[in-house]
């Protein structure tokens, strides 16, 4: 299993450093940005309370103000970059694991090798975590220190917390495209479908909240990681995070199940 996972790992590296870099240029940009925001003052805090509540729940997030560090960096940042595009890209990668395989007529040779079905599926599972690891201490680090540039404050264990708390939902996350990929025989459709679940998931979470219709969105992975309350208050929810750990390992042990009894 772990052979699987140091090669999967090594085939990663360029990507990651890539996303790492595109990342970092992005939170500069972002951070550079915020002192004219700030100056601006009022003026987006009464643009951003008058918003439909699903829009500023998707684009906004959980915020009061976005003339504070915090609730700026939550809703330019976290909510849409990090929370949706990541999201989306580790159930893309996922997706494209064991799908990829057959699809380009590889799966055999794998097998030819004494592994069973469920080790490669966790094997390849594997192989992501490093990858959201660098991540997230990359990007950590790149917002703390550009916060400190611009000579804002920002508390580094709410911060901390933020990153930590991600890697339970980029797992989630990546568990939702591995069951994709043991389900269809093609790369690109497993990829449609994990990345059009998590955008899904995104949607409906943002426009049933606090309808009559909100307990739809509890089946979103989106409900249980609130950006902006975790960097503005530090405040975690145990609930919110057993609930994405329990999905993210019974997707990954559901993929491995299906994978199992699956004629390939």
């Amino acid at each position: 299993m772990f052979e699987i996972t140091n090669f999967e790992m090594g085939r990663r590296v360029r990507g990651t450093l890539l996303l790492s870099a595109s990342l970092v240029v992005f939170i500069v940009l972002i951070v550079a940005l915020f002192p004219s925001i700030q100056q601006s003052g009022a003026d987006f805090d009464t643009y951003v309370q008058n918003l439909p509540e699903d829009a500023r729940r998707a684009f906004i997030g959980n915020v009061e103000s976005i003339t504070t560090i915090d609730g700026y960096l939550a809703s330019q940042f976290y909510q849409i970059a990090w929370l949706l595009g990541l999201g989306i890209y580790y159930a893309y990668a996922a997706a494209s694991s064991v799908a990829g395989e057959v699809e380009n007529d590889t799966l055999d040779l794998v097998l030819a090798h004494p592994v069973t079905r469920t080790r490669l599926v966790v094997g390849k599972y594997l192989a992501l975590v490093p990858s959201m690891l660098v991540i997230n201490a990359i990007s950590f680090l790149a917002v703390y220190l550009g916060v400190q540039f611009i000579g804002e404050y920002l508390d580094p264990a709410y911060l901390f917390t933020l990153h930590a708390y991600s890697i339970v939902y980029f797992l989630a996350c990546a568990s939702l495209g591995m069951l994709a990929s043991v389900r269809f025989d093609t790369a690109r459709r497993a990829r449609t479908v994990a990345v059009g679940g998590i955008f899904a998931m995104f949607l409906v979470d943002t426009t049933t909240f606090d309808t009559d219709y909100d307990w739809i969105g509890d089946f979103a992975f989106t409900r249980y990681f609130d950006v902006g309350k975790i960097l503005t208050d530090g405040t975690i929810s145990l609930h919110d995070f057993a609930v994405l750990a329990v999905a993210a390992i019974g997707l990954l042990v559901l993929s491995a199940e299906l994978f199992e009894r699956r004629d390939v």
